[in-house]
């Protein structure tokens, strides 16, 4: 099995509404499509493979999502913070 997209749990863009509502929208990342930076311009960068990894380093047990992009290199994600949806 691997994992086909990430959704962030508390974290992600807050925005208002027009009534004052304030609305929290998760990050979302999918493998096959492009990066956003936070304001939501495209880094023309697109995720193609997504990782699970459960350590201990130093001591310290931790477990982590690496994103790998197609610019080479590997964003390091917080598993406690991510949600994963694994495909065959």
């Amino acid at each position: 099995m691997k994992i086909v997209s990430l959704q962030s749990v508390g974290l992600g863009a807050a925005y208002t509404r027009g009534d004052g509502e304030q609305i929290i929208a998760p990050d979302e990342i999918y493998v096959g499509t492009t990066i956003l930076s936070s304001s939501g311009n495209s880094l023309d960068v697109t995720v193609t493979e997504i990782n699970y990894q459960q350590g201990d380093f130093e001591a310290y047990g931790f477990e982590i999502y690496t994103v790998h992009t197609s610019d080479g290199h590997i964003r390091v994600l917080p598993a406690d913070k991510y949600i994963a949806e694994w495909s065959e």
